[in-house]
């Protein structure tokens, strides 16, 4: 396994091109991963309408740097992505066009897929999914090149390179995957099997800024300084969750990997190139409110776990002073548990997985996230 990652500091965007380059160039330069005329898929992380200032997506500055990174080494490169919700070209242009796509493509001979077609491949190495539909355009790419952001997750508590993958999978069908892998850990394992069939060439995450808080779409900016880069996308999760100090088995896309043997079994046996990690630590970055849950601290029978779990788990809430009843929230909703017929979203608890897809897509940070007062009171004696 390749567990070398770098890592350089990047105070402002206004820098990012050089670090980007000097990222790259500390794991073999990018002539070792794109040959004169390859077909190159840059896969940003464009989760819904964001402005770049909001650090949501993958910043146009970071963007523009790799394309000139890629073109110089002889490249052809297009940009692919399927975001959010509908995975059609009206929303395609709609993300691109407010996350500030369009103008990291001036001066590069880059092009924006439009293609909305996609295939079934069989992956019957998968350890929880052996079917997974993909966008054409990574299916027709020589080269994939991955561009995460780091941020939390409501859902997965962490989002970065492996999770970014997510969106290579058409627009509905992310929704019926999260419903039929509801559990957290069923979840990132479907994630761990979609990474290991679409092999991205390299990753390069936006570090500058990221999220903390209730990522990775309604939480707070925070400046990281840092671009990090690694062949396995693994590896640069690992690196990146020992930055925001997560322990690797409190993110199940990390801890399976490690389970799986494709990384090293702790971020102080990666091979780190550029900047000393540990000085960097950022002890006090923000968890999302759905990471803490009392059945981490105590241990529990079997017979009890499930019962508990539902009880004690973090769940979706709507904010009404903020809610503008767009029915975004529940037009999202993989289980179609948010009622709109009284004119603003109700949310069937009953029905609700917990998948904070509605937390996530709401384009007013209506959605909060709501910890049961026990989990809340328990954890305050307890940690």
């Amino acid at each position: 396994m390749n567990n070398k990652v770098s890592v350089v500091k990047c105070e402002r965007y206004s820098e990012v091109r050089s670090a980007v380059y000097d990222a790259v160039a500390l794991i073999g330069g990018i002539e070792k991963f794109i040959k004169k005329g390859d077909k190159v898929v840059i896969k940003p992380n464009l989760v819904s309408k964001k402005k770049p200032e909001e650090a949501v997506t993958t910043n146009p500055e970071f963007l523009h740097a790799v394309i000139e990174m890629v073109e110089e080494a002889g490249g052809i490169v297009t940009i692919a992505e399927s975001p959010g919700g509908p995975y059609n070209a009206a929303a395609l242009k709609g993300v691109y066009s407010v996350c500030g796509i369009n103008k990291a493509l001036e001066g590069t001979n880059a092009r924006l897929n439009f293609d909305t077609g996609f295939t079934e491949v069989h992956f019957p190495e998968g350890k929880t999914v052996k079917n997974i539909p993909i966008i054409n355009p990574i299916l027709d790419a020589d080269v994939i090149i991955s561009l995460p952001k780091l941020k939390t997750h409501a859902m997965t508590s962490y989002t970065g390179a492996v999770k970014n993958l997510f969106g290579t999978i058409p627009g509905t069908y992310k929704a019926e995957l999260h419903f039929r892998l509801n559990e957290r850990k069923s979840f990132c394992s479907m994630l761990v099997d979609l990474h290991e069939c679409v092999k991205p060439t390299l990753s390069i995450m936006d570090a500058v800024w990221g999220m903390e808080g209730n990522g990775p779409t309604a939480g707070q900016n925070r400046h990281i300084g840092l671009v990090m880069a690694s062949e396995n996308a693994h590896a640069l999760d690992l690196a990146a969750c020992r930055l925001i100090d997560y322990a690797p088995a409190e993110v199940d896309t990390v801890r399976e990997a490690i389970e799986r043997g494709l990384v090293a079994d702790g971020a102080e046996k990666l091979e780190i190139a550029g900047e000393d990690l540990e000085p960097l630590i950022m002890r006090d970055f923000v968890k999302p409110e759905s990471h803490f849950n009392l059945l981490k601290l105590i241990s529990l029978p079997a017979s009890l776990n499930a019962r508990l779990t539902n009880a004690l788990a973090s769940r979706p809430k709507m904010d009404y002073n903020i809610c503008v009843s767009c029915g975004e929230c529940a037009r999202c909703c993989p289980p179609k548990a948010i009622d709109m017929s009284s004119g603003k979203p109700v949310i069937d608890e009953k029905r609700c997985i917990k998948c904070f897809c509605c937390q996530e897509l709401c384009p007013k940070k209506a959605v909060m996230i709501k910890r049961p007062l026990l989990n809340r009171f328990m954890l305050k004696f307890l940690k």
